[in-house]
């Protein structure tokens, strides 16, 4: 059954990827977008502020000397008044001036100036209106100056206004024009989840009249309060209603390079263009000015106190063609604005980082591509979640990640740092976050489940097992079919009809290998079995019996409680094991009555007929060298035949067991019994070797020791390889990997010494219980005994004397010119040691 969609191995990915769309441009997505973009700024902000931008502050000093805030406004009149003298290029307030002063007083004297007809009265009223008149005072200095530019604070607008405050005629012509047939065609094709429009204002607060009648310029105030709590973003252009306004910082700018608003050109979504330099923003007209670093942790700008400039304490010369900036920088009377370099700053300190961010082109430009850049970028990692993380492991799709990762935000840090071009790419980044959190909670859900379902399955195939080895083959069967079918359980089914046949219930086995046939129709010989298993239940039936199979593989005993199987003159009785090339038999040679091992492989069953012919000249080439071998310590090879496509070599039956049973720490052999084993098996080789036959695989599972008696015997010349036969291929590695020289290792051919080498891993493991040379993997294990020295023998054998640890040495040499020769020479030097064991003991 097709599963659903949404438990396909792409859905994860694709669910987070439309979700991550679907959220960008909201705030918790924005706040990663936004930590990005302060931590590349703040390691790109080592470039030098512009020295023509000054500040005069009215600060702590300046409330000491001229009293509490507010002050009168004839102040900042006396104030314009001095600059304009000094020939200050711009002077810029950033300050809040959308209140009245002094307007019940003024009221009264106007009132009284018109009750009186008295020339000498009304002069006396017209002088005393004049004084009080503070932002008439403000307001006709300005327009004296000529170059005076306005801050104007504003509200932000989340959402478009349906009605808003009508604005004085005066700032209205500070208004840009032509804005919104500017606007780019794609700009309207730009998905809203990720981008926003034109920043609006809900709310303004211009200069009150009688000062903004002597502005040169009305801009909104970047970085106030009411505009929000931070200068990571600043627009250029604010939209108000169906008007668009300058910024105050962009119109300070212009009018230090001697321009007004009317030479600022805007394109929605692209930016703002003034005198031939391009200012580029995001879609929301947001520039994203440079902050600069002082040295010594001072201010990167000239500040003055207001106090001190007012008194005339300040050369002029500090002024002259100067951009002046005039606002408060005391904390308890201004809300100071976060900045991305770390640094909390006043309005008008803000204000300046971004007229010299204009006025140098250090601004961090938003390309009008990167819209569609940050959509590719999600679209990737989209594509990555759903086509190519699920194909990995857990691990690999982790570091695979990483490395997607790590791409994505150096891509983001490198073009800020290089390019002054910013990317805002947290939303792939979050997505990707996010994907792998998901992939891998999913990867280890299935996992549990998997395992869950496997310790399930291996409960069954033990209990099925169990039962079967009871007797009880019938709730074996429904144990196995609970089972997830892979080769181990055809394997055990297999053998489960077997055990049927065994028990001559015929129908029984042929539902069994009916059952092997559903899910895998070429396994083994089942077919047969089932055509087999239905004619003898017929012939059951009909009271004929049935006579004894011998084909291939197990079949020469699958029968032997009907009649045993012969193979050759050999009669078999049971399986005793399994060689390096097949099974193998407890068989009885009738005529002379000898017990034999028979070693078969049903060849034809086993490889394919362009294999056939080189294995079955391997196979008999193994007891054409192994006949040639007569030695007390070397399994003897009796006859080699073939019966029904059933290879077999008899020989001798050996009583003990392999010396692999001796090679655990806690089931050593004595040192003395071990010296005996390694001597006969050295003379044993040293034999072989003389009729140049090496046997290429010797270890303790190869060598059989009979502790009663005393045998020992060297079996399974299996891999062993004629050195003078044309027929040895160089190069052909085969064998135990951890028992082989380094010039097997290598393919190189090798000779006797090979065999030495081996010989000398397994009296190491003998009398120590360890390996020489242990690795986690093939390629590591290989690598150590090619390249480093084994572990001392008396460092785990403390007990033995030097002399051991001379002859295991002699034996791993690497070097095979300086390893020992020849079997008997190593049997001469284990007579030596051996005695002074003796000795010691």
């Amino acid at each position: 059954m097709k599963k659903p969609f949404w438990k396909a191995r792409w859905f994860p990915g694709f669910a987070v990827t439309l979700l991550c769309l679907l959220a960008a441009g909201s705030e918790p997505l924005s706040r990663f977008d936004w930590a990005a973009y302060d931590l590349a700024v703040s390691f790109t902000s080592s470039r030098t502020a512009d020295d023509n931008v000054v500040i005069v502050a009215i600060d702590e000093d300046s409330l000491e000397r001229l009293g509490p805030w507010p002050w009168p406004r004839d102040r900042f009149a006396q104030l314009v008044h001095q600059l304009n003298a000094a020939k200050a290029a711009v002077i810029g307030f950033a300050l809040p001036l959308d209140t009245a002063e002094n307007q019940h007083g003024l009221g009264y004297l106007r009132h009284l100036r018109d009750e009186y007809a008295d020339d000498t009265v009304q002069e006396v009223l017209r002088r005393a209106e004049a004084g009080l008149d503070t932002d008439g005072a403000f307001g006709r200095s300005a327009r004296k100056a000529g170059n005076v530019v306005f801050g104007m604070p504003y509200r932000f607008a989340p959402a478009a206004p349906t009605q808003l405050p009508r604005l004085d005629d005066t700032v209205n012509t500070f208004a840009l024009r032509d804005v919104a047939a500017n606007r780019p065609v794609w700009f309207d094709f730009v998905p809203s989840a990720l981008t926003t429009r034109t920043t609006a204002a809900d709310r303004l607060f211009p200069p009150v009249p009688a000062i903004a009648a002597g502005a040169a310029g009305i801009g909104h105030l970047n970085g106030y309060p009411l505009g929000g709590d931070s200068l990571r973003a600043v627009p250029l252009v604010l939209q108000y209603g169906e008007r668009y306004f300058p910024s105050f910082s962009l119109l300070v700018a212009a009018h230090s390079l001697k321009l007004d608003h009317r030479a600022l050109t805007v394109t929605p979504g692209r930016g703002v263009t003034m005198d031939g330099t391009t200012f580029h923003t995001d879609p929301a007209m947001q520039a994203y000015p440079r902050y600069y670093r002082g040295r010594d942790d001072r201010s990167p700008f000239k500040t003055h106190s207001f106090a001190a400039v007012y008194a005339k304490e300040v050369d002029d010369a500090e002024f002259r063609g100067k951009i002046v900036l005039v606002g408060i920088t005391v904390p308890a009377l201004v809300d100071r604005v976060d900045t991305p370099i770390g640094e909390a700053m006043a309005p008008v300190v803000a204000s300046a980082h971004v007229v010299s961010s204009l006025l140098n082109n250090d601004l961090v430009s938003v390309p009008a591509w990167a819209v569609w850049a940050q959509l590719a970028a999600l679209l990737l990692v989209g594509l990555y979640l759903m086509f190519v993380l699920p194909r990995f492991r857990l691990g690999t799709g982790l570091a695979l990640s990483l490395v997607l990762l790590f791409l994505l935000l150096n891509t983001h840090f490198l073009l800020v740092a290089t390019q002054s071009l910013w990317l805002p790419l947290m939303v792939p980044v979050v997505a990707l976050l996010i994907g792998i959190v998901v992939l891998a909670l999913r990867r280890l859900q299935e996992e549990r489940s998997n395992l869950l379902r496997g310790q399930l399955d291996l409960a069954n195939r033990n209990l099925g097992q169990m039962l079967q080895a009871q007797g009880q083959f019938d709730p074996a069967f429904e144990k196995f079919r609970q089972c997830a079918v892979d080769e181990s359980l055809l394997e055990l089914l297999y053998n489960l009809g077997l055990d049927f046949e065994r028990k001559r219930q015929f129908n029984r086995a042929v539902g069994v290998f009916n059952y092997i046939l559903e899910h895998a129709p070429s396994f083994r010989d089942s077919r047969d079995r089932v055509r087999l298993n239905q004619e003898m239940e017929k012939m059951t039936a009909l009271g004929k019996g049935f006579a004894a199979n011998t084909g291939g593989g197990t079949l020469a005993i699958s029968y032997d409680k009907l009649q045993k199987p012969m193979l050759g003159r050999y009669q078999v009785e049971r399986e005793i094991g399994r060689g390096a090339m097949g099974m193998v038999y407890l068989g009885r040679d009738p005529r002379i009555g000898r017990t034999v091992a028979i070693k078969t492989m049903a060849l034809s069953q086993e490889f394919d007929e362009e294999q056939l012919a080189e294995v079955k000249a391997r196979f008999y080439r193994e007891a054409e060298t192994a006949g040639r071998l007569n030695h007390p310590n070397i399994v003897t090879v009796y006859d080699v035949g073939e019966e029904q496509d059933l290879s077999y070599i008899a020989m001798d039956f050996l009583q003990g067991k392999p010396l692999s049973a001796w090679c655990r720490p806690e089931n050593l052999l004595p040192a003395e019994k071990v010296f005996d084993i390694i001597i006969k098996v050295a003379e044993a080789l040293d034999y072989a070797h003389q009729q140049q036959v090496v046997h290429r695989d010797i270890k303790p599972a190869n060598i059989m020791y009979d502790e009663k008696t005393g045998t020992v015997k060297v079996t399974d010349f299996g891999v062993a390889c004629l050195v003078d036969s044309s027929k040895t291929k160089t190069g052909t590695v085969l064998g135990s990997p951890s028992y082989m020289s380094p010039e097997q290792l290598a393919g190189k051919k090798v000779d006797g010494r090979s065999d030495l080498f081996s010989l000398g891993v397994t009296f190491f493991q003998l009398l120590t219980g360890e390996l020489p040379f242990v690795a986690d993997s093939l390629a590591s294990l290989m690598y150590k005994i090619a390249n480093e020295k084994h572990v001392d023998v008396r460092v785990l054998r403390p007990d033995l004397p030097a002399c051991v640890s001379t002859i295991v040495n002699r034996a791993l040499y690497k070097d095979i010119e300086k390893r020992v020769q020849s079997g008997h020479h190593l049997a001469n030097a284990l007579r030596r040691c051996k005695q002074q064991i003796t000795k010691d003991h």
